[in-house]
């Protein structure tokens, strides 16, 4: 498979001092690379600093939409995708751009849907890592409960797959548009067949900015579970 039927999508909100710098590393990491950043209203810099990468990339400026948030963000750029597969990665260098390559190797074996499980988290807070897993217990106990696939990560943002897969789930009303864990979301109407590739990476800590999760996104994710 050529590397040329993958697209990065890289959902931004106030990432100006990330994304430039993000988009060159996996330009040279992956050169033939296609990527597309949706930008959720930034008030910084971000899309033009994207814009000027150069022309493998394509922003999407979201500014206008009715509903703003991460889910919307990728299923847009999903939406927008021209090439058989895509991955999306955080736009803080938490997932780490180096690990594309590892999702490339998954491509070889044809899967339907490819996801990057954490198997290191560096430097989390108590906070956080409870946080975390209470949010995978419940997951998986929503999963169970539909008898569905239950992947190493159910709550990855660093995953993709083929987008005449996605295309037809993005439609349905189950998608927590406001949420930020559109896996999730896919993983309880994903056919119970699907093939499934993972590959394992190591989550760091943000770099510059701040975390986008607030009270509105833990709320739409109970909501997604129950």
């Amino acid at each position: 498979m050529e590397v040329v039927n993958l697209t990065v999508i890289i959902p931004t909100l106030n990432e100006e001092e990330n994304i430039g710098r993000l988009c060159e590393t996996i330009r040279l990491l992956i050169p033939q690379i296609l990527i597309i950043v949706v930008d959720d209203g930034s008030t910084d810099n971000t899309r033009e600093l994207a814009r000027h990468s150069g022309d493998y990339v394509t922003v999407i400026d979201r500014s206008n939409r009715e509903i703003v948030g991460l889910t919307a963000s990728i299923k847009e750029g999903i939406e927008n995708c021209k090439t058989e597969y895509f991955m999306t990665i955080d736009g803080d260098f938490q997932h780490p751009p180096e690990s594309l390559l590892d999702a490339i190797k998954c491509l070889l074996d044809d899967p339907d849907v490819i996801i990057g499980f954490r198997i290191k988290v560096e430097d989390w807070p108590f906070t956080r890592k409870l946080m975390s897993f209470t949010a995978q217990f419940l997951a998986h106990f929503s999963l169970r409960l539909r008898h569905r696939q239950i992947p190493k990560d159910v709550m990855s943002g660093f995953f993709g797959g083929k987008v005449e897969v996605f295309l037809p789930l993005l439609e349905n009303n189950v998608l927590a548009l406001k949420g930020y864990k559109l896996l999730f979301d896919i993983l309880k109407i994903l056919p119970r067949r699907t093939k499934i590739k993972q590959f394992g990476y190591v989550f760091k800590n943000r770099e510059f900015g701040d975390s986008k999760i607030g009270k509105t996104q833990i709320w739409e994710f109970f909501k997604s579970v129950f």
